[in-house]
């Protein structure tokens, strides 16, 4: 099986590494910013990075939908798992017509408020994960993994 991990620095990205017995015995590979702490955290790892920032700015998010195609063609993944942010959305809509499987893990720290990228991602998924019992109330259906973090 082969992972592509799309997601954003700091904490999303935290939540993802925190899954590291879980695929890192896969083919694997990862989309996001570059930062100096993301280089140094994902060191020896595979990346391709994405146009930053993504909240609320259409320029980028162009950018990034135009990124994924090439993206998601040379690494062909079985499933691409992202925890968002904005990066998130380009990549899943190219999925969706790409015919690749998505797993989206909403983010733990938005109890009460759906996060933006997991409204957005949510009906593009083919599996849609929460951490708190409170998010089933915005996303039918999800699976409730538990806390990441």
């Amino acid at each position: 099986m082969k992972i592509l991990f799309v997601t954003s620095p700091g904490g999303h990205l935290a939540q993802l590494l925190s899954l590291r017995s879980w695929w890192e015995n896969y083919s694997h590979e990862w989309v996001t910013f570059k930062q100096s702490e993301v280089e140094s955290t994902l060191a020896g790892e595979q990346i391709t990075w994405a146009h930053f920032p993504t909240t609320r700015n259409a320029r980028n998010a162009i950018k990034n939908f135009w990124l994924a195609w090439p993206t998601l063609r040379r690494v062909r993944p079985d499933v691409v798992v992202s925890n968002g942010a904005g990066v998130s959305v380009p990549f899943f809509l190219v999925c969706k017509i790409m015919r690749i499987r998505t797993v989206y893990i909403e983010c733990f720290d938005r109890i009460t408020l759906p996060t933006l990228s997991g409204r957005i991602c949510y009906p593009l998924s083919d599996l849609f994960c929460i951490q708190w019992e409170e998010q089933s109330e915005f996303y039918p259906g999800s699976v409730n993994i538990g806390h990441l973090l």
